[in-house]
């Protein structure tokens, strides 16, 4: 557990970890807890990554930080066998009793899995 906190901690300093924040859910509520600092530069809108080296997201004439499927898999503390000590994003997206709105319910239950891992 303690790489994975430094290992998430790390890349959550990166100039593009923002954008974990924009993408709610799961995703967004790691990202909130390992990188509270996130929320000053999630309001400065995208990094010099997306605008300087063009590692970013299109959506017509806007732009945002690009994270991959890597980036992603390092905040879900996903292993080379594939287990991983959160839900996969795709699942979790997918869950029946998931709204798209964090919730008390929500919180309880990532504050439990938080003190189980």
């Amino acid at each position: 557990f303690q790489e994975y906190s430094a290992r998430v901690r790390a890349l959550l300093l990166l100039p593009y970890a923002r954008r974990f924040l924009t993408m709610g859910g799961l995703i967004w509520r790691i990202a909130l807890y390992y990188g509270p600092h996130l929320f000053s530069s999630a309001l400065s809108g995208p990094s010099s990554d997306a605008y300087i080296h063009n590692a970013a997201d299109r959506m017509g004439e806007d732009m945002d930080d690009m994270v991959t499927e890597d980036d992603i898999a390092l905040l879900l503390g996903t292993t080379t066998d594939n287990h991983s000590l959160w839900p996969p994003s795709d699942v979790w997206d997918r869950y029946q009793k998931w709204t798209g709105e964090w919730s008390d319910h929500w919180e309880k239950w990532f504050q439990n899995r938080i003190s189980a891992i």
